[in-house]
């Protein structure tokens, strides 16, 4: 009877740790998961813009705090890294450049996983609070099997890339407008 009750922990502990495994707890999404490779634009605005990132409306504000303060991050890095616009201030830019997330989506399971994701882009002048350009932009991302073992992680990986190429989007779509 002994060996039956050993024999029945030890199955349920390989399985739990087996899932465990399998799924993971993927860490946060860091400024550098988010931000795309350089780009290359044509356009040199020499004007500053401040930045703006902000949660689905929906999400709990509290909860994506730190996730926004990371995206906040990355779009600084991009901006700079493209020479998009002159300078990034913390406040006080002669354009106000505010990103938002309207909607995600990401499977909860799977191999392979795909991560959609819409964020939406308005960019005002800061002395008339006038919208020149606004902009809701879609992306996706695919994250394989081989990527990375645990799932949790491939989620990441997944919404990651998404919003890198949302990122990118939304520069090259900076780059065509005249200021």
């Amino acid at each position: 009877m002994k060996m039956t009750s050993l024999f029945r922990s030890a199955c349920a502990l390989t399985i739990v740790v087996t899932l465990a495994a399998l799924t993971g707890c993927a860490s946060q999404l860091t400024q550098r998961d988010m931000t795309p490779a350089p780009m290359q634009l044509a356009k040199h605005h020499p004007q500053s813009v401040s930045l703006t990132a902000l949660p689905p409306p929906s999400a709990d504000a509290a909860a994506t705090a730190a996730t926004m303060t990371e995206l906040r991050a990355a779009l600084a890095a991009a901006i700079s890294e493209s020479k998009a616009f002159a300078n990034v201030k913390p406040e006080g830019g002669e354009y106000q450049l505010t990103v938002q997330i309207f909607n995600e989506q990401h499977p909860s399971f799977g191999i392979s996983f795909t991560s959609k994701i819409e964020m939406g882009w308005t960019l005002k002048r800061a002395d008339t609070g006038t919208v020149v350009w606004q902009e809701a932009i879609k992306s996706e991302h695919t994250t394989g099997g081989s990527e990375a073992f645990a799932g949790a992680e491939r989620v990441k990986m997944a919404i990651a890339g998404a919003i890198r190429k949302n990122i990118s989007l939304g520069l090259s779509r900076i780059d065509t407008l005249s200021l």
